[in-house]
């Protein structure tokens, strides 16, 4: 098998106690963790592919309140920046109209583009759909074989021309993902249908971002490039089965338990977490040990993404015993795992609440969250998870309680802290902590 020469990507499954009681039907929940290392002995001689980036910009006529165009055009240029002199980048401007600004530059051209991003200015309606195909087209147009493709999507506003619902625009989607395009979304303000950024993202196996304000898109889309930089793998997808009478009944965050958790890209020096249920029974005797399921993790060369996967397999044993003590001892990663997962799903009823402008019960169900998160703060680990979602849910509280944030806006950022908790990345939920603690 090809061994990955960016990264050593590991995966550890831990039980929420190893025994299970013989002759019943056991509830259990196993906590896997996707480790990426940066793989040192080869850190020398390995760099990465060079990217070929197609920026999609939002110039619709909404993206002129709150200087929100030019924030965004700054943020091209941070990208610019950033890329390496041999990465080439291409920028798609649109509203009703799509416009290439430019196509197939050198990131070392910059300084001649930079006065090309700064001549960009509003229009009308919002193409979304029509903007991603004309991003697309531009990979089919200078196709760079050995370049890694990807598209960054920027909208503020709800898809208005072209294809408009959330199942149209994923499906469209997911067509150019198979073809090895990676996209991110980022969705900008309190206009943007939250749905169909998450969408394009998913469907895209890339990132979804929630820029609040205009102020963070620099920032974001900043961190989002120097997170590609950082992908050792792509297109994985974590699936679970349960054997030897095991069954497998919820994957937290991923509504088709069949397909198992599909994650996107893999970053160097990041932890990836899932929560899994499932039950088990056996009558056996007195101590034996069975296998209960088997997992298997697929991902994809980053410079590659039509070559073989790489594949990581495993399975986890359980203890059968008749003492129903030994199996009272619950793990404390697995706790703060479902504590977190139960988090989320309270985001989204905070969202529900938030909607139907019932404040004050959204104020009274987040500190029902914090209380749930603080009874498992002091089994937090080195990373310090569950310190920053606590930062994060307590920010928000004080801003809903001083009423200095939008109905619209708090219901987007809950919309959000949900999506974090489900996907549960270190990394991603660490640039949305830096923004709180300097609120704090």
């Amino acid at each position: 098998m090809a061994t990955n020469t960016l990264a050593s990507v590991n995966i550890n499954c831990i039980p929420d106690n190893r025994y299970a009681v013989i002759g019943v039907v056991n509830h259990k929940r196993a906590r896997f963790e996707i480790e990426t290392k940066k793989n040192e002995q080869n850190a020398e001689q390995t760099k990465r592919n060079p990217i070929n980036l197609v920026l999609v910009l939002d110039r619709s006529g909404s993206m002129l309140s709150k200087n929100k165009l030019e924030f965004a055009k700054q943020a091209v240029i941070s990208v610019l920046d950033l890329l390496h002199d041999d990465d080439i980048v291409h920028l798609v401007a649109y509203d009703d109209k799509i416009l290439n600004i430019f196509e197939d530059a050198p990131a070392s051209n910059r300084q001649a583009l930079y006065s090309t991003v700064r001549q960009i200015t509003t229009g009308g309606s919002t193409n979304l759909s029509g903007g991603i195909k004309s991003g697309a087209d531009l990979f089919e147009k200078y196709p760079h074989p050995g370049y890694s493709k990807r598209m960054f999507v920027l909208s503020d506003g709800l898809a208005n021309i072209g294809l408009q619902s959330k199942a149209e625009i994923n499906r469209f989607v997911k067509n150019y993902n198979e073809k090895g395009i990676i996209i991110d979304s980022f969705g900008v303000g309190e206009d943007f249908d939250e749905g169909i950024m998450k969408g394009i993202a998913e469907s895209g196996n890339g990132q979804f971002f929630f820029l609040e304000t205009a102020e963070v898109i620099v920032q974001l889309m900043t961190n989002a490039l120097q997170s590609v930089f950082d992908v050792c793998g792509t297109q994985a997808q974590l699936i679970v089965r349960g054997i030897n009478n095991g069954i497998v009944t919820k994957i937290w965050g991923y509504t088709n338990t069949a397909q198992g958790a599909n994650l996107g890209d893999l970053h160097v020096d990041n932890l990836r977490v899932i929560l899994c249920d499932f039950t088990v029974s056996a009558s056996v005797p007195d101590g034996t040990e069975i296998d209960v399921l088997e997992y298997e993790l697929r991902y994809n060369h980053p410079n590659d993404i039509q070559s073989e996967p790489f594949i990581v397999t495993g399975k986890l044993p359980i203890i059968f015993v008749g003492d129903e003590s030994l199996t009272k001892k619950i793990d404390p990663k697995v706790q703060t795992l479902h504590a977190v997962q139960v988090a989320a799903e309270m985001d989204d009823r905070i969202v529900d609440l938030i909607n139907r402008r019932q404040r004050d019960e959204a104020i009274a169900l987040i500190d029902e969250q914090i209380q749930l998160l603080q009874q498992v703060e002091h089994l937090d680990d080195e990373r310090h998870m569950i310190a920053m979602l606590l930062r994060m849910a307590r920010n928000m509280q004080k801003r809903l309680k001083e009423q200095n944030v939008s109905e619209k806006t708090a219901a987007k950022s809950y919309h959000h802290k949900s999506h974090m908790k489900k996907h549960y990345d270190y990394k991603y939920t660490n640039y949305y902590d830096e923004d709180e603690k300097e609120d704090d």
